[in-house]
């Protein structure tokens, strides 16, 4: 089939890593033509694992996330003459790892289904907070194919040209992914996802990526598995994890590719001359250690101690009352210099808190904090 793709990439190293290599060769061998779309102005490394599989690499500003990006390549680059000469477009971005099974399968199953565009995953109506916004259930766009009746049409032109440049992520999935779902389902388009096929069954505000990981890959063969599962905070992070070993000992998946992208929300900027895991850094720097508090990102990182084969004394609290777990206070801990207490809470101003109740028993270097999937230093 006379396919185009446009692959999106961007990230501070303005690298192409390996992994992005792999998913534009199983690209080029579905495509008639692909397309490497940098939101930066060069590319330092890696260029090697990008070359052999596209036509031709386009350069911008980072505008607009991955939707500026395609905007900018369907509306002004290439044009909707061109555009319109091919049987399917692919969006394609990098935040994905795969492909684990041959993209070309998935094709086929997909063309086999009556759709008009269609995507590998997608999650039921939810909304999001602060502030609420509701949306429709929807396919995602990270992988987004659209077929000849879609791209030839001018409600696919329209939105397009109407998009304006979102300025964060979640204008991003709001004015793109959600939007894009229903302006063509309102001109009368059927979308559907790979996972539809098997009718599995989500709950409301369910992110299957997120929360079923591992069952989507070994179970229903899904071929990829998004960065962001790998993320403490999420309630299938164990999955995540598992989801690597499935990878690895089935031979489906060089699973180096993955640990850094793991290790780095442990990484604490500004510290040493190259990223690290600093929390591995911390730990080996300790005697022993706590995690404070048993909450979701608690418990993950319990998870992650026993995926790296480390030791944890436990969970730890200052107020035994509000815990329904296995978390001793604070005061009857064993806390001596040499002890290490990992903060591990989604909330900075949490973290700040909690290091004001527990000031005096140990020292601020006796700390590490995860906030938000990532590893933070607070202010002394």
């Amino acid at each position: 089939m006379n396919r185009l793709c446009i692959y999106m990439t961007y990230n501070r190293e303005q690298k192409i890593y390996e992994y992005m290599g792999s998913v534009l060769k199983a690209l080029r061998e579905c495509c008639s033509k692909v397309y490497l779309i940098c939101n930066y102005e060069r590319i330092n490394a890696g260029i090697e694992n990008a070359i052999p599989f596209i036509d031709q690499i386009i350069y911008r500003k980072n505008l607009g996330f991955d939707a500026g990006a395609y905007k900018d390549i369907l509306c002004n680059m290439l044009g909707w003459d061109e555009v319109r000469n091919y049987d399917e477009l692919i969006l394609v971005n990098d935040s994905f790892f795969g492909f684990f099974y041959p993209l070309q399968d998935t094709f086929y199953l997909m063309n086999r289904e009556t759709c008009d565009f269609w995507g590998i995953t997608g999650q039921t109506a939810g909304e999001f907070s602060n502030p609420i916004y509701k949306f429709e259930a929807h396919v995602h766009s990270y992988f987004l194919v659209l077929k000849k009746a879609v791209i030839g049409s001018n409600a696919f032109k329209l939105f397009w040209e109407q998009l304006v440049y979102p300025d964060s992520f979640r204008n991003a999935v709001i004015n793109f992914e959600i939007t894009i779902n229903s302006w063509l389902r309102k001109a009368g388009f059927k979308g559907i996802s790979y996972i539809d096929i098997y009718r599995i069954k989500l709950e409301t505000n369910e992110n299957p990526y997120y929360t079923i990981p591992c069952e989507l890959v070994r179970r229903y063969k899904v071929p990829i598995m998004k960065k962001k599962s790998l993320l403490i905070r999420n309630k299938g992070f164990k999955e995540a994890l598992d989801t690597i070993d499935y990878l690895k000992c089935n031979h489906l998946y060089f699973t180096d590719w993955i640990i850094p992208f793991l290790e780095n929300q442990f990484y604490v900027p500004d510290t040493g001359t190259k990223i690290c895991n600093s929390l591995e850094v911390f730990y080996r720097n300790h005697s022993h250690v706590y995690i404070y508090g048993s909450g979701v990102c608690g418990k993950n990182l319990a998870v992650y101690f026993q995926y790296k084969g480390w030791d944890c004394k436990g969970f730890i609290v200052t107020d035994v009352s509000k815990e329904s777990g296995t978390a001793i206070s604070i005061y009857e801990a064993i806390i001596n210099s040499d002890t290490g207490i990992i903060i591990s809470v989604i909330n900075k101003k949490v973290a700040e808190e909690i290091t004001k109740n527990i000031v005096g028993i140990c020292k601020r270097e006796q700390l590490f904090y995860i906030s938000d999937c990532a590893a933070i230093k607070l202010p002394n």
